[in-house]
């Protein structure tokens, strides 16, 4: 049974089993304006997640994975258009204990593109709704252009853009005829 709720939700860690338990979460209006104030964008439509969440015996872990949903606006880097975004994404989460995320660290796991993210988790609750709105930011287009939308470079001493680098002199060339005038 899928369990409806909005971005508030937070699970607690006696709640969650091996048993896969699914909820669908959904932004309401306030919370959307509040998020578009904390990301800085111009608007944000809709937020919804899929999600399932279950505990995992190897590795000690609390699995979160699921599909996020959004609609949003922001402005163009270059010239403040708006740029509207849409993210139908699916994720995958880890939470570990502080010793375990400690011991992925140093095994490099994080640079494997298979293994899903992990966080260092301690507590005995999952803020299962920040855990979402956390990820949408991360899948926000962090560098948004406007069709078209292209940086010109200032022309400028000393500046070039797309020609061979400035032939420079030697430093010590310099420095040894200075030596030579004395």
């Amino acid at each position: 049974m899928t369990r409806k709720t909005d971005l508030s939700l937070i699970v607690n860690v006696a709640d969650i089993d091996a048993e896969p338990r699914e909820y669908r979460l959904t932004g309401q209006a306030p919370e959307l304006l509040q998020l578009v104030d904390r990301f800085k964008i111009v608007s944000l439509e809709n937020l919804e997640a899929h999600v399932t969440v279950k505990k995992m015996s190897e590795p000690k872990a609390i699995h979160i994975s699921g599909t996020v949903n959004s609609r949003l606006v922001q402005q163009c880097g270059v010239t403040l258009q708006d740029v509207p975004e849409n993210i139908d994404e699916p994720f995958e989460l880890l939470l570990v204990s502080p010793e375990t995320a400690a011991a992925f660290d140093e095994d490099e796991l994080y640079a494997d593109p298979e293994a899903p993210d992990y966080d260092a988790f301690e507590g005995d609750s999952v803020p299962l709704g920040e855990i979402v709105v956390q990820t949408v930011a991360v899948m926000m287009n962090p560098y948004p252009r406007a069709p078209g939308a292209e940086v010109k470079p200032i022309a400028g001493e000393g500046v070039t853009v797309n020609e061979d680098p400035l032939e420079k002199p030697n430093p010590f060339e310099v420095l040894s005829k200075l030596r030579d005038k004395s």
